[in-house]
């Protein structure tokens, strides 16, 4: 039995019995860990706030025989309060945990800040696709499956507008106009966008022009489903 000091995002919450809980969170040190907390929906219980989906939290946890349980919460935002207020913002929200829990399965403390980044920045007024898409594209960074976009896969010349030819899902990459005829459903412009998505900061996201939000997010997540 181990007291262990941890912060942890609530991905998910469903009841257990009339008056358990059982809440999905992943944890800074930790990753991912399923928590159940005996009379947790009960208005009395101390855990209670803290159990809400896109909710942070700070505490001690009680690590016994490969399961966890909250021992105390030091400190905790709900910051679905004000994601709620929106709509958009919302499903954003929803769609981030969803997609976090179903691919993100090794404790990563990169993925930890990048969860936890993207449910305190849609407390703000954000553009939600260009959201959707910096997330899809960061998750995919940092499992170590990002596309290579810099230099041909075949030859290994570098990409530019002028030799950009076509992006190849089964490659994992661009390849060169020299390498392949074909036409490609990505734009050379969709090409810079991904490039720009490894490494623009959430305070810049509003700068960031995407010509076709939706078409590239498609795409990443096709290329995540195959690739991952």
């Amino acid at each position: 039995m181990d007291f262990i000091k941890d912060e942890a995002v609530v991905l998910r919450k469903s009841p257990a019995g009339d008056f358990d809980l059982s809440i999905t969170v992943y944890l800074r040190k930790y990753g991912k860990e399923n928590i159940y907390i005996p009379k947790g929906q009960l208005l009395k219980s101390p855990f209670l706030p803290a159990t809400e989906p896109f909710t942070w939290f700070k505490g001690v946890f009680l690590k016994k025989r490969e399961k966890f349980f909250i021992k105390e919460i030091d400190k905790s935002r709900s910051l679905g309060l004000g994601i709620s207020k929106d709509r958009s913002r919302f499903e954003t929200a929803y769609f981030i945990t969803e997609l976090f829990n179903r691919y993100v399965i090794f404790p990563d403390e990169r993925m930890f800040i990048l969860l936890k980044k993207s449910v305190y920045y849609l407390t703000q007024k954000v553009d939600t696709k260009i959201f959707r898409l910096n997330f899809t594209a960061k998750l995919i960074y940092l499992s170590g499956i990002f596309p290579e976009i810099d230099v041909c896969v075949r030859c290994g010349s570098k990409i530019t507008g002028r030799t950009y030819g076509i992006f190849s899902t089964p490659e994992g990459g661009t390849v060169c106009r020299k390498c392949s005829k074909s036409r490609s459903y990505l734009e050379y412009q969709d090409i810079k966008n991904l490039r720009e998505l490894k490494v623009v900061n959430f305070k810049n996201l509003g700068r960031l022009k995407v010509k076709n939000p939706d078409k590239l997010h498609s795409f990443l997540l096709e290329y995540l489903m195959k690739n991952y």
